[in-house]
C-alpha cells in the first residue's frame, strides 16, 4: 500500500501506534528480565528503554494516533 502511494493518515497512525507500543512492550520486558541492572546507564538497554518512552510522544502521542485512526474509521458513517 505504501509503495503504491495509497497510504492514508490512518494507515500511518496505525503503523506508528503499533511500532511504538511493541517497542515499549519489548523494552519493558527486557528491563524486567535484567532487573535493576537493566537501568544502569552503562548498558545499551537503558537508552533503548528511555527512547521507547520518547517514541510514544514523538510526532504525536499514542492517544492522538488512536484519535486519528478512529476519525478515519468513523468518517464513512458520517461521524
Amino acid at each position: 500500500k505504501y509503495e503504491k502511494g495509497n497510504v492514508t493518515e490512518a494507515d500511518m497512525s496505525m503503523a506508528k501506534l503499533k511500532a511504538t507500543e511493541v517497542l515499549a512492550m519489548i523494552a519493558d520486558e527486557a528491563i524486567q528480565i535484567h532487573g535493576g541492572m537493566g537501568l544502569m546507564e552503562e548498558l545499551p538497554l537503558e537508552r533503548i528503554w528511555r527512547d521507547a518512552r520518547v517514541e510514544r510522544i514523538w510526532e504525536g502521542t499514542s492517544e492522538i494516533q488512536r484519535h486519528i485512526i478512529s476519525r478515519e474509521l468513523l468518517r464513512p458513517l458520517g461521524a
